[in-house]
């Protein structure tokens, strides 16, 4: 039943995502001192991609101008670890753990911001069903 709800899809995509980049920076924290490492990151998450395409199935009427239109999720997002140029080290090793640990604060941040958004938007529905918030 909640499965079918585009908020919370983009709030469970979102998590993913967010656990996923986590490993991925982990394992570039924990290869900082591996001779000829480089860092691997994931694609950031692109939600106006994602809400393109399909129609809702109850369509909004558009009263003004101002007002958003029909929107809804119609695939998994493209993950895709990319590399960038960081300055390497004389061993090779291009890991910087600063921009690491503040990659890995972005990412923490994102998936608090989603699950709050779910968390919100459960007791709301709950609310609306009637069995309280």
């Amino acid at each position: 039943m909640y499965s079918n709800l585009t908020l919370l899809q983009m709030a469970k995509k979102s998590m993913d995502w967010a656990a996923r980049r986590q490993e991925v920076l982990a394992e570039n924290v924990a290869n900082a001192d591996t001779p000829n490492f480089r860092p691997n990151d994931i694609k950031k998450l692109d939600f106006k991609s994602e809400l393109t395409g399909t129609q809702p199935t109850a369509q909004p009427v558009v009263t003004n101008p101002q007002h958003v239109g029909n929107v809804a999720f119609t695939k998994e997002p493209d993950v895709k670890r990319i590399r960038q140029p960081y300055e390497a080290e004389p061993d090779g090793n291009a890991v910087v753990l600063e921009e690491q640990m503040q990659k890995v604060g972005e990412t923490r941040q994102a998936y608090e911001l989603a699950t709050t958004l779910f968390t919100k938007n459960m007791k709301m529905l709950r609310t609306a069903l009637g069995k309280g918030g």
